[in-house]
C-alpha cells in the first residue's frame, strides 16, 4: 500500500508542544508510567485527541490526482466523458486525467501500459474496461503499488480491484427478461441477443436474462447471440444480415451499444412496431428512439451518482477507512418516462 494511505500517530514533540508540557512528562503518560498527576495526564490525553482529530481532517481531504480510463463503445464514452466533465466543473479541487479508447481501436498491450503509466502519477484510478488477462495484470500491479482502482459499470473481479461501483448486472439482465416476457404475447417466440466484447457487464446481463427466460417464460427461446463492435454501423450490419437470412424475431435485447444501428435495421425491414426492442444507456439518441417508438425500453443508471461513489471510496481509502463495492439503482425508461 502507498505510504500516503497510512496515518502515523502524533509524535511526542507534537504532543509536548500542544500541551505545554515537557517531552519526558508526555513520554511517561504515553507509556503509563507512575509519578504523573491526573490533571497533567488529562492535558496530555487532550492534546493527543486534538492532534488525531486534526490528522483525520487532513487525511480525509479528497485525493487530488485521479485518472479516469474508459475503454468502451463510442456512445458510452460520450456519456461518460460528459458526466466526468460535469463533475469536474462542480468539483474543482480534483485534478482529473481522462483517457478514452473506443473498443474497436483498443490494443491490450497499449491499454495495459496506459493503466501502468497512470498508476505512477495518480492517487486513484476509475476504470471502465473489458475483462482481459493483460488488463487484470495491469490492475493488480497498480493495486500492489498502493494505487486503488475502482471499476465502474463493468467489473474485473479477478484483478484484485479495490471496489466495483455500478448496478447489479445479473439483476439487470433478469429484469430485462422479466419485462420482455410480460410485454410479449404468451406464445412461442424467439429472442435475439446482441453483444460485443468480453465485458463482464454483458456476460452478467446474459446470465440473468437467460435464467429468467428459462424459468419463467419457457415459451420464449433465445434464437442466437450476434456479436458486433459496439458501434451503430456494426449493429446495423449485423442485424440486417440476420434479418436477410432468418424470420423476424419477437424481441431483441441489445446488451451492448449501437442502439441506433439496431433501430435502423428494424425500420428498413418494417419491423419497428412488431419487434420488441430493449437496450442500455439513456442518451440523446436513445431518448429519440423511445419518443419515435423505435425502441421500447432503455435500461440505465445514474452515472453522475456513480462517479461520486467512486470519489467517496477513494476518500475513505486515503483516510485509512474500510471500503466496499457500491451497487446502484437500475433505472428503467420508456416513451412515457420523464427525463430531467
Amino acid at each position: 500500500m502507498n505510504d500516503k494511505l497510512f496515518r502515523r500517530g502524533p509524535t511526542v514533540a507534537e504532543i509536548a508542544t500542544l500541551s505545554g508540557l515537557g517531552s519526558a512528562t508526555v513520554d511517561r503518560v504515553i507509556n503509563d508510567r507512575p509519578g504523573v498527576k491526573e490533571k497533567t495526564r488529562s492535558r496530555v490525553l487532550a492534546a493527543i485527541k486534538q492532534l488525531q482529530e486534526d490528522q483525520d481532517a487532513h487525511t480525509e481531504a479528497p485525493a487530488q490526482r485521479i485518472a479516469f480510463i474508459c475503454e468502451a463503445g463510442s456512445s458510452f464514452i460520450t456519456i461518460i466523458e460528459h458526466e466526468v466533465k460535469k463533475f469536474i466543473s462542480e468539483n474543482t479541487q480534483y485534478k482529473f486525467t481522462f483517457d478514452s479508447i473506443p473498443n474497436i481501436q483498443v490494443n491490450s498491450e497499449r491499454f495495459s501500459a496506459l493503466i501502468h503509466s497512470r498508476s505512477k502519477e495518480a492517487e486513484g484510478i476509475i476504470l471502465v474496461s473489458r475483462d482481459e488477462a493483460k488488463v487484470n495484470r495491469a490492475v493488480r500491479g497498480a493495486v500492489d503499488r498502493g494505487v486503488p482502482v475502482i471499476c465502474l459499470t463493468t467489473d474485473l473481479p479477478n484483478s484484485r480491484r479495490t471496489a466495483y461501483v455500478g448496478v447489479d448486472q445479473v439483476s439487470t439482465g433478469a429484469t430485462a427478461a422479466w419485462l420482455m416476457g410480460k410485454m410479449l404475447p404468451k406464445k412461442f417466440g424467439k429472442i435475439l441477443l446482441l453483444f460485443s466484447a468480453s465485458y463482464r457487464t454483458q456476460e452478467e446481463r446474459e446470465i440473468g436474462f437467460r435464467r429468467v427466460l428459462r424459468t419463467e417464460y419457457p415459451h420464449l427461446h433465445i434464437l442466437e447471440r450476434v456479436n458486433f463492435n459496439d458501434e451503430a454501423e456494426g449493429a446495423y450490419i449485423s442485424v440486417r444480415k440476420f434479418l436477410l437470412e432468418n424470420e423476424p424475431m419477437a424481441g431483441i435485447y441489445n446488451m451492448a451499444g449501437g442502439n441506433r444501428g439496431v433501430a435502423r435495421a428494424l425500420s428498413e425491414f418494417g419491423l419497428a412496431d412488431r419487434v420488441l426492442f430493449f437496450g442500455h444507456e439513456l442518451s440523446s439518441f436513445t431518448r429519440t428512439l423511445l419518443d419515435t417508438g423505435e425502441m421500447d425500453i432503455v435500461l440505465g443508471h445514474d452515472v453522475q451518482q456513480e462517479i461520486q461513489h467512486c470519489i467517496n471510496i477513494l476518500k475513505k481509502i486515503r483516510a485509512g477507512k474500510p471500503c466496499s463495492d457500491v451497487k446502484t439503482a437500475l433505472q428503467i425508461y420508456n416513451k412515457n418516462s420523464w427525463f430531467d
